[in-house]
C-alpha cells in the first residue's frame, strides 16, 4: 500500500461545530412551539445537511506516495477535498477518498521531476490507501515514450496495474493517430489496446504528405 510522504497546506474543520449550530437551532424551535408556533424540524435537518463543510481541504497541493522508501506515484491538485462517512462507531472517520477538482496531475512512477507517465485531468478521486484514481473531463495521459491517450473519463489503479475506460479513445503517437471506443493498458501505458478501434489510422506525414490505412 502506497504511503503519504508530503502534503501542503492543509485545513481540517471539526465536524463538532455544525452539530453545536444545529442543537442551538432544535432548542430555539422548540422554544417558539411552545408559544403555539410551528416549526417543521425536517426541513432543518435537510438544509444542514446541504450546508455541511469537508473535514479537510487542501489547495495547491502535492503529495508524495512512497513503497519501501521509493516514490511510486505523486499527486499535484489545485484542490483537495475529503469527507467524514458514518460507521457503527461512535466517532465519524475521513472516507479514503479524496474529491480532486479545479485541475490535477498524477505523476507516475515517481516524482514530479522525474517519472515514467503523467495522468491529467480538470477532476476526480483518488483513494491513497488503494493507490486507484477516477478521472473526469480532458483527460490526457502520456507515457515516458510521449505517446498520449486522449479521453473523458478514466480509471488508473496502481495495485492492479491497470488503465480503463469505455469511452471514445484517441492516441497520438509518432507514427500516427489512432482512435476507437474502449482501452486497456498498464498503469505506465507502455502497453495498451484499443478495445473496439474505429474510422482510420492517422500516419506520420512523409515527404509526399499524409497518409491513412483504413481500419473497417
Amino acid at each position: 500500500m502506497p504511503q503519504l510522504r508530503s502534503a501542503t497546506r492543509c485545513e481540517s474543520r471539526s465536524p463538532f461545530r455544525g452539530w453545536a449550530v444545529f442543537a442551538f437551532a432544535l432548542v430555539s424551535a422548540l422554544a417558539f412551539e411552545g408559544c403555539g408556533t410551528t416549526v417543521e424540524t425536517g426541513a432543518q435537518d435537510d438544509r444542514h445537511e446541504d450546508q455541511r463543510l469537508p473535514a479537510q481541504v487542501v489547495e495547491g497541493g502535492y503529495f508524495e506516495y512512497t513503497e519501501k522508501g521509493k516514490v511510486v506515484q505523486s499527486l499535484e491538485a489545485a484542490r483537495l477535498e475529503r469527507w467524514e462517512q458514518k460507521t457503527s462507531g461512535s466517532e465519524p472517520e475521513l472516507d479514503p477518498l479524496w474529491q480532486v477538482d479545479e485541475g490535477f496531475t498524477l505523476y507516475i512512477g515517481g516524482t514530479k521531476s522525474q517519472h515514467t507517465a503523467r495522468l491529467s485531468a480538470v477532476r476526480g478521486t483518488y483513494d491513497d490507501q488503494k493507490g486507484r484514481l477516477e478521472a473526469w473531463e480532458e483527460v490526457v495521459l502520456v507515457n515516458e515514450a510521449g505517446d498520449m491517450l486522449l479521453t473523458e473519463h478514466l480509471i488508473w489503479s496502481h495495485d492492479s496495474d491497470l488503465v480503463r475506460t469505455q469511452r471514445p479513445v484517441e492516441i497520438r503517437t509518432a507514427q500516427g493517430v489512432l482512435r476507437g471506443r474502449g482501452l486497456n493498458a498498464d498503469s505506465h501505458f507502455e502497453r495498451y489496446e484499443i478495445l473496439a478501434p474505429t474510422g482510420s489510422f492517422e500516419l506520420g506525414m512523409t515527404n509526399n504528405g499524409s497518409a491513412t490505412e483504413d481500419l473497417e
